[in-house]
């Protein structure tokens, strides 16, 4: 059998991305008629958005953000500030998305650090955002630690089907990304970004290019999640640890592969919420934390890769 190009959807890979979409939507769309528990759906769709957001960045160009929720917290309080001023719904919820953009083009400098102090400079930008909004400063727009409200567009049916939605559309453009030129260039510079450059890679240009989709689309699921849950705190939006239990999804599942944010967000969102639920709730960063470094460290191409070499099946 020939090997495929690395660029190019060919008919295997769009069947297979076909089924993963219609996967996926039979998991949310029957899953809450098998399971009457929406929110467990939704949160889990949220957390795989976020994993799919980890993965174009982490997954196609080897830099880990451990601030990365900074712009899932910008989405939600960036519909919340637009409400506020009166902008309506859909002002607001591009509002939101121009402000966590706009941060993502003012970090775009850290990709000048080393990949570890890059990471510790992303968690920097989250702190300091965390601090911004929750101050007396911006109460008058945040509500500071007073927490933010946006009950008056509360619609959670709308919400669970437009979530998905962009969930299936953002799993089509990962595919599309993935087995493109651009996503060639993007595994060129994971790879290394010296010899990337010295084969012609404009690196600066493809490596902001997926930071600002990574950006937005975690900008999306907060908007999205403040949406559907209508109050929310700054320590619940700029979180330190759903970072840790995002990246892991995304570790443990394959970073970089098509189908590893949804296996490892399936697999590990159902730990997270029995743990959450059980009198060792208070030690889930503690679990996921050491999940992720075990990850890294002994497994660090994910379930797919091992399931592809162990059942030599051909998961994206």
């Amino acid at each position: 059998m020939s090997r495929e190009p690395p660029v190019g959807l060919s008919t295997r890979r769009l069947t297979q991305l076909v089924v993963l979409l219609v996967v996926t939507a039979v998991i949310f769309l029957v899953g809450p008629l098998a399971y009457p528990n929406q929110p467990f759906f939704f949160t889990t769709m949220i957390f795989m958005l976020l994993a799919y957001g980890i993965n174009l960045i982490y997954g196609m160009t080897g830099y880990l953000p451990f601030g990365y929720s900074v712009f899932y917290g910008l989405g939600a309080y960036g519909v919340y500030i637009g409400l506020r001023l009166g902008m309506g719904e859909a002002l607001s919820f591009l509002f939101a998305v121009a402000i966590a953009l706009g941060l993502a083009l003012v970090l775009l400098p850290l990709f000048r650090l080393r990949s570890h102090y890059f990471a510790i400079a992303t968690l920097a930008a989250l702190m300091g955002v965390y601090y911004l909004v929750d101050s007396s400063l911006l109460a008058p727009w945040t509500g500071a630690g007073k927490g933010a409200s946006l009950a008056p567009i509360y619609d959670p049916t709308l919400t669970y089907y437009l979530t998905l939605a962009l969930l299936l559309a953002f799993v089509a453009v990962t595919a599309a990304i993935k087995f493109s030129r651009y996503g060639l260039g993007l595994r060129a510079i994971r790879g290394s970004v010296i010899t990337a450059a010295l084969d012609g890679v404009n690196v600066p240009r493809l490596r902001g290019i997926a930071w600002v989709l990574s950006a937005l689309v975690a900008a999306l699921a907060g908007a999205m999640y403040g949406w559907y849950v209508t109050f929310f705190y700054p320590d619940t939006v700029f979180s330190v640890p759903l970072n840790v239990y995002v990246i892991a999804y995304a570790i443990f599942g394959g970073a970089g592969t098509l189908t590893g944010p949804l296996i490892g967000t399936l697999v590990l969102n159902v730990i997270y919420n029995f743990i959450g639920v059980s009198a060792y709730s208070n030690y889930l960063p503690m679990v996921f934390g050491t999940i992720l470094v075990a990850l890294i460290l002994l497994m660090p191409n994910g379930v797919v890769e091992l399931v592809n070499r162990r059942a030599k099946l051909r998961l994206p």
